[in-house]
């Protein structure tokens, strides 16, 4: 009788670490006390509201993942450099700084699933890069506009020869005189209305002719507005985005980084000229000093900085080089990876995902630039 009971409990022992090593969970030793986790001021992702509390997306993410988990933490202010030396050191149990997944940080520490994707920009004195009236060229001769221009003349030399065909009996002194010359008569009218709104020294005469002029100007109207909207819809995107930046262009600028991240050994790896800061506010103060160029940097941190704290007084230029995969950091082999990624995982596949990323002016695709309205950064 008491082999079987042995039997059984034998097999409820094997069943049960079959099943504990099949759902890890974090460690006892570490479910008794505060988690450290690392943060540095990198808005939208992690900064401080009016009030010094930290806030921002990788915030929220936290909060959701220590809710599932049930631990508690405490965020550990330190520069990025403090950060990757003290998961290089197990100092800290985690960071929820964006870092770009390197080849480099590989070596030191270990990554979660990744949060989402960016690339690196580069913010100037206005126009240190590209002039605007060369933008303003550049825009004007795009493909877009070449195209709306090519159809537009198109349609001038139909409604011309329309103009042409309804005219050339009842006016022939304006639209006589041969099909070449009637039908160049119709396009300078049309021309002309749609420019100024009235043709001088041409008019209309017949019924037909005077209806299809009064639909002309109204068609004028709506071709107008849509045109000059483009235009200037094309022109502000331009100046938004500017021009991509290229390798080349990059090794002539003498460029600021942030001490350990990426962008600074991409610029060594360029062979290009880089000074580093602790800090984006030190670096931003060294540009507006004309100490250096630039500071390449995360494109979507430097669209939120810009625009919260500097508008109108950098251009923002993105760069031609790979996008980026960011994700936490943790030590070499910490037990907190398995149930951190399984947790995150939870968050970007639940609907809270959207709410999250809409709530700092993302898309999904991390393409959206954020705004800093005083909204969201409460």
């Amino acid at each position: 009788m008491k082999k079987p009971v042995l039997l059984f409990v034998l097999i409820c022992i094997v069943y049960v670490n079959i099943a504990a090593a099949q759902h890890p969970t974090i460690e006892p030793r570490l479910t008794g006390r505060k988690l450290i986790v690392g943060v540095t001021d990198d808005p939208p992702y992690t900064m401080k509201n009016e009030e010094g509390k930290w806030t921002g997306l990788n915030v929220d993410i936290l909060t959701n993942v220590a809710r599932e988990l049930r631990f508690d933490y405490e965020l550990k202010e330190m520069t990025l450099k403090e950060i990757t030396t003290a998961l290089y050191g197990g100092k800290i149990d985690l960071t929820i700084v964006g870092l770009f997944v390197t080849v480099e940080r590989e070596k030191l520490f270990d990554f979660t699933v990744p949060i989402g994707s960016s690339r690196m920009a580069v913010i100037t004195l206005p126009h240190a890069i590209d002039h605007p009236l060369w933008s303003a060229i550049r825009v004007f001769f795009s493909w877009g506009i070449m195209k709306a221009i090519v159809i537009l003349l198109f349609v001038l030399v139909v409604i011309g020869f329309l103009f042409w065909l309804v005219e050339r009996k009842n006016n022939p002194e304006h639209f006589g005189g041969g099909f070449l010359k009637g039908v160049c008569a119709g396009i300078y009218w049309v021309g002309a209305t749609m420019a100024s709104g009235v043709c001088l020294g041409i008019n209309i005469k017949s019924l037909s002719g005077r209806i299809l002029a009064l639909l002309w100007m109204f068609v004028c109207a709506v071709i107008i507005s849509a045109f000059i909207a483009s235009l200037a819809s094309s022109l502000t995107l331009d100046e938004l985005t500017s021009s991509v930046v290229d390798t080349h262009s990059l090794r002539k600028l003498k460029l600021g980084a942030i001490t350990g991240g990426t962008s600074a050994s991409l610029i060594q790896k360029m062979g290009g000229k880089c000074t580093l800061f602790d800090n984006e506010k030190d670096v931003i103060k060294a540009i507006l000093d004309k100490k250096i160029d630039g500071f390449m940097f995360d494109e979507i941190t430097l669209h939120y900085i810009i625009d919260r704290d500097y508008p109108g007084k950098f251009s923002i230029y993105p760069t031609n080089l790979k996008r980026f995969h960011f994700a936490f950091g943790m030590p070499t082999g910490s037990p907190l990876r398995k149930p951190i990624n399984s947790a995150i995982l939870n968050v970007t596949n639940d609907p809270v995902w959207e709410v999250l990323l809409d709530r700092y002016g993302f898309k999904e695709n991390f393409e959206k630039k954020p705004t800093s309205s005083k909204k969201r950064r409460n």
